[in-house]
């Protein structure tokens, strides 16, 4: 994808709060209850819907060697017949066309939970899931928002990091990635001139790390747990392995990748409809080959957080 069509797509999850905050929307001490009473539930339907989603993805490839699930914001799938042009060149039958579904890294996370919520059956439930997801879409579709609506239901918010002492190394590579633009805040990286600059595509890791340390923050996500995913280098350690859903947040919401048990399946909004690759599975490993979430070119996922659910 184009430098442009990059910074256009990563910019809506860190713009200004246009619409609602995060702080309006409030969780009643009830809700968080209800919740809560069918958490296990709920996270069970979620973690199988991301594995269904997936499977479904690679039998939809094989038999008709477009994927099932095309990039909803890429330009050149926007409309029906643009997706149809790429169904005809590779031969596939018309109907598949009509078969599709648009996806994101954040649409697959938010089609899954909404999933579990609604297998409740608790109208309650429903209300309340329609309400954190019109905020989060009021904020950008943000990766960020969707995780402080998680902790407000009793998710814990895990800093992952594999190996803090390399990330001043890591910011000094990604501006040989993508370029950034001048800014009049510290975003902890400076260009040949001193100025400091920033691109949404950037983990800026060691600024957001030293926040972490010192504040408990991670952009602007309260922290409740700065060691268990810290350090961890190829190994995540089992507390993480063990849970049968996490959401996952690299890069301050610029990529949000869904799990279950160690196992990240993560979606894409801007791959060729052609490309098996428009939704990976890998295991929770940044740096280690063939780990998730996946690399690209310009975009290397190298510390986040990670919401989990109760337990």
């Amino acid at each position: 994808m184009s430098f442009a069509v990059t910074l256009l797509i990563a910019l809506a999850p860190l713009t200004t709060f246009a619409q609602a905050k995060p702080t309006d929307l409030v969780v009643s001490p009830a809700e968080k209850a209800l919740y809560l009473q069918h958490n296990d539930a709920i996270v069970k339907t979620a973690s199988q819907c991301i594995e269904d989603t997936y499977k479904t993805h690679l039998d939809f490839f094989k038999k008709h060697k477009v994927s099932k699930y095309y990039g909803d914001r890429n330009p050149s799938l926007n409309t029906r017949e643009k997706r149809l042009q790429i169904v005809r060149q590779v031969g596939a039958p018309d109907s598949v066309v009509d078969q599709m579904e648009g996806i994101s890294c954040i649409g697959l996370t938010r089609k899954c939970l909404k999933q579990g919520i609604d297998a409740t059956q608790e109208p309650a439930l429903a209300a309340l899931w329609a309400r954190i997801d019109q905020n989060v879409i009021a904020n950008g579709t943000s990766g960020v928002v969707l995780t402080q609506h998680l902790q407000k239901l009793g998710w814990k918010v895990l800093y992952w990091n594999a190996r803090p002492d390399l990330n001043k190394e890591w910011d000094a590579e990604d501006p040989t990635l993508t370029k950034g633009k001048v800014v009049s805040w510290d975003s902890g990286v400076r260009n040949s001139a001193g100025e400091f600059i920033y691109n949404p595509a950037w983990g800026m890791h060691e600024m957001r790390y030293q926040t972490v340390i010192k504040k408990d923050l991670y952009y602007t996500v309260k922290i409740d747990d700065k060691k268990t995913l810290v350090n961890f280098d190829l190994n995540p350690p089992q507390e993480f392995t063990s849970s049968p859903f996490f959401v996952g947040v690299a890069h301050a919401g610029y990529h949000v990748f869904p799990g279950t048990y160690g196992q990240v399946i993560e979606a894409h909004s801007m791959r060729r409809l052609d490309s098996i690759d428009n939704l990976e599975a890998g295991p929770f490993n940044p740096l280690a080959s063939g780990g998730a979430p996946m690399w690209t070119k310009i975009e290397k996922y190298r510390s986040g957080t990670v919401a989990l659910p109760p337990r």
